[in-house]
């Protein structure tokens, strides 16, 4: 079939990262964005003033004066601490400390306060009075991580134990560890926004003993970068020989044959700054399909990059969207084998057309033996034309425009046997922009690259004024109608006029069941630089999920659609580095900020390298869980008009399960699956751990309402089959109201680490409970419990996301205070679903994913 001119024609690929398509930089700022400081010692002026006068006390000798008092062998800093947290426990030792953002340091310093981020804790650095004497004294008042050197004794004490520490005979004195390190010129602001730093504090992790390898275009390949990858090794910003930290181990770098603006190389200067004990490896995403499949393959192979963690920011523009394609196989494939996988969700926002392709039966503007697509919906007069917008020196670019065909990329899958075009014209119909090739032919249902700059000249109308005005027309040349034609927009100074061009963008391997798409929320609209914000605000352009794969591997429809979760979860960009991208306002030093899902990524892979750490046994799946279960929910997002607008509560399609976190909580050792119900006034707790290798049980602890916690229970550990390695804990009975529960689990060498926090309420008599469906994701079989106050008719339905209902649990009288176990997930297909329970006077309802 003849074709006129084709626009930028063969494989395309973008790099998910950067401002490429915003109007004028990064948007503003929720409120006021903050850098407060957090400071490396106490506020001995925020200490309570019981706790200072306490301090000044215990200081002085009444008989020889300033000095000589019961804790002058440990000081100020340190008495202050131990008095403080007598006065306000944990919280008020906090609160000496001010905000969780990290001090923005000078070029090549960075300091570290010497306390825990739980308030627990100190490091200290203590003299002995003779060698050998002092550690154990200290270790049994609970001294962490000690080690010794002569009569130098360090190590984390518990800040409780600072007075019966500063009685020992053994001590000669004892200072706080304030800490100077040089570990890069560049720290990236999502360690803070993420709180990574306190969850390598706590749990004393950096992703040491895991290789997290990044996929994107080039690594040391740039011309133009102001410094090279020798250059960061030896800031300190990657890991190499020359390191000034002791990070020797070289990046390992498998290929970086394409030429690139080292984008790649950025990427693992974040992922260093979070897990600065994780190897790193690199592999080109460039050159095509075929080599990036066998860049995932090679890092993956043990036998060749053996990394554990994979990212990567590049998307092909044939990657279908409505069927699992290579790259998605491949990407399933590795995390089959034990490979976790995150990926950029993109910068596309919600920029998308999507409708039915409908025959207008008018003709094309390409091809008079086309037939145009019409616009219009069913029902409204014939419209062949889109109008757009584009205003003088702006540009508007299709990226992708694909339809609902199968696609011939995909092994052992038939191809697309219709052929749709597509071209941008004027007000006189002339052809400014087209793309068009016979993709029955080729198999692929795609076109794209179109693209247009409005000059202000070259289209000028009678009048010599810049003509703004475009129309695109989409026409199929060849085939069967297909069922529905969607394309991805972007560009700047550019407006779709009508026709609703607003719907879900991401899709290709980011869409793959075994990867975690990552969403981007901005540093300073994060709360931990915004007062404003919590816990972060969605950048106007990271991209919105929702599409649905409609084709099976061999390219047969499938006649349930398949709607996956995307995005999984949100990382922070805008952050630091040594060269990537241009200096944002929003922080006061000059280093580049790298924006875009990009940076966002390779955040998620890092912190999944702590979870990996303190979780050794976790299949990438358990990793996935744990950060969803930890994610903070994400309500806000920003248009890019710089307006805030909201998104739904829970999982969403703009956010996923909401910002990530990098506590303790979010790492604990062994723990997993925490949940609480009611029942009969009573709450049971049910836990599971991955491992028992060091585990010495675990201590309940449980509030009322905003009270403080305190110890319930304690469950011994040690269990050696996975029935022993499963716990149930039933309390006595509770007050109405709400009830939050925690453990602690407590390890043979002596240290312990906090769970979760679980939340439920004890209602009164005539109301109801509903559980959370656990285990969720649903793998087998899941259960929820239903109890009502009073006897009624209760019925528990399950919708899938269409609000189709597609079963029924239970549909008849409940007795009172009687809980009603019910199984979900046996006969569910994969996919996101609700279960509802509907009684006489409530309605409650329950997100869950079905995953087979």
């Amino acid at each position: 079939m003849h074709r006129h001119w084709i626009a930028r024609a063969g494989l395309v690929l973008a790099l998910v990262g950067g401002w490429g398509m915003l109007l004028c930089g990064p948007p503003p700022a929720r409120g006021q964005a903050t850098g407060t400081a957090a400071p490396v010692a106490p506020r001995v002026q925020d200490a309570a003033p019981t706790a200072r006068k306490r301090v000044r006390q215990a200081l002085r000798d009444p008989a020889s004066g300033p000095k000589g008092g019961p804790l002058s062998s440990i000081g100020a800093d340190l008495a202050t601490l131990y008095y403080q947290h007598e006065a306000g426990g944990t919280a008020g030792v906090r609160r000496l400390f001010g905000g969780k953002a990290r001090r923005h340091q000078a070029p090549d310093a960075r300091y570290h306060p010497p306390v825990s981020r739980n308030g627990r804790y100190v490091t200290i650095t203590a003299v002995a009075t003779a060698p050998n004497a002092l550690q154990p004294d200290l270790r049994a008042l609970g001294l962490q991580q000690g080690a010794s050197a002569g009569r130098v004794v360090s190590g984390r004490l518990p800040i409780s134990a600072l007075g019966d520490a500063a009685r020992l005979a053994s001590l000669r004195g004892m200072v706080p560890a304030y800490a100077q390190t040089h570990v890069g010129r560049v720290g990236s602001e999502a360690d803070t926004a993420h709180r990574a730093f306190e969850g390598r504090a706590d749990l004393d992790v950096d992703g040491s003993g895991q290789k997290v390898c990044a996929l994107s275009d080039s690594y040391n390949r740039s011309a133009t970068a102001a410094t090279s990858a020798r250059d960061d090794i030896v800031s300190g910003d990657l890991p190499g020989p020359g390191n000034p930290a002791g990070r020797t181990a070289p990046v390992d770098v498998l290929d970086d044959s394409e030429p690139g603006s080292d984008e790649g190389r950025a990427m693992l200067q974040l992922i260093h700054d979070i897990a600065p004990g994780a190897e790193l490896g690199f592999h080109t995403a460039f050159g095509g399909i075929a080599t990036f499949v066998q860049g995932i393959r090679a890092l993956a192979d043990p036998n060749d990059g053996n990394c554990d963690i994979l990212v990567d920011d590049v998307r092909y523009n044939t990657e279908p969207f409505f069927q699992d394609g290579p790259l998605t196989n491949v990407v399933d494939s590795v995390a089959d084998e034990g490979v976790a996988y995150f990926s950029s969700a993109g910068n596309d926002g919600q920029n998308a057309y999507g409708a039915e392709f409908r025959d207008s039966g008018k003709q094309g503007v390409i091809s008079s033996g086309a037939v145009a697509h019409d616009f219009a919906p069913s029902g409204g007069a014939v419209d062949t034309l889109q109008r757009i917008t584009i205003r003088p020196g702006g540009t508007f670019r299709i990226f992708t425009m694909q339809w609902t065909d199968p696609s011939a990329l995909v092994d052992g899958s038939v191809g697309a046997d219709t052929d749709l075009d597509v071209a941008l014209v004027n007000d006189t119909l002339g052809i400014v922009a087209q793309s068009a090739r016979d993709s029955d032919d080729i198999g692929l249902p795609v076109e794209g690259v179109l693209e247009h700059t409005n000059t202000g000249a070259v289209d000028a109308n009678a009048d010599g004024v810049a003509d703004s005005t475009y129309h695109l027309v989409i026409e199929k040349a060849a085939g069967p109608d297909p069922d529905g034609v969607k394309y991805i927009h972007s560009g700047f100074n550019y407006e779709i006029e009508e026709y609703d061009p607003h719907g879900p963008t991401i899709y290709g391997h980011p869409m793959a069941e075994g990867a975690m798409a990552v969403a981007a929320a901005p540093f300073f609209n994060t709360a931990a630089y915004n007062p404003n914000v919590d816990p972060a605000v969605l950048e106007p352009f990271s991209s919105k999920g929702g599409i649905k794969i409609r084709f099976d591997q061999t390219g047969t429809p499938i006649l349930a659609p398949e709607a996956r979760e995307k995005p999984d979860l949100t990382g922070t960009d805008g952050i630091d580095n040594t060269f990537f991208g241009t200096d944002s306002a929003y922080d006061p030093d000059t280093h580049p900020n790298f924006f875009g899902t990009s940076a966002a990524a390779p955040n998620g892979a890092a912190i999944a390298a702590l979870v990996w750490e303190a979780n050794p046994g976790f299949s990438p799946s358990e990793v996935y869980t744990q950060l969803e279960a930890n994610a903070r929910d994400v309500t806000d997002r920003q248009t890019r008009n710089g307006a805030f607008v909201s998104v739904p509560s829970g999982v969403d399609a703009w956010s996923g399960h909401g910002f990530m976190q990098a506590t303790a909580a979010t790492l604990p050792v062994t723990l997993s699956e925490f949940g609480a119900v009611v029942e009969q006034k009573r709450a049971v707790l049910t836990w599971t751990t991955a491992g028992e290798t060091n585990n010495a049980g675990f201590g309940i602890e449980h509030k009322r309402g905003d009270g403080p916690f305190e110890p319930i229970g304690y469950e011994p550990g040690g269990g050696t089959t996975a029935e022993s390695r499963t716990y149930r804990h039933r309390t006595a009975p509770l007050a109405p109201g709400p009830h939050t529960f925690r453990l602690r689990q407590d390890d043979l060498d002596g240290s312990s680490t906090y769970s979760r926090e679980v939340t439920l309420k004890r209602s009164l008599s005539g109301t109801h409970s509903v559980s959370a469906v656990a285990p969720n994701p649903v793998t087998g079989a899941a259960s929820v419990s239903v109890t009502v106050g009073d006897p009624q008719e209760v019925r528990v339905d399950v919708y899938n996301v269409l609000g189709q209902r597609v079963m029924r649990l239970h549909d008849g009288l409940l007795r009172a205070n009687d809980p009603n176990t019910l199984t979900v997930g046996p006969g569910l297909q994969s996919g996101p679903y609700f279960l509802r329970v509907s009684g006489p006077s409530f309605t409650a309802t329950r997100p869950f994913v079905r995953v087979r």
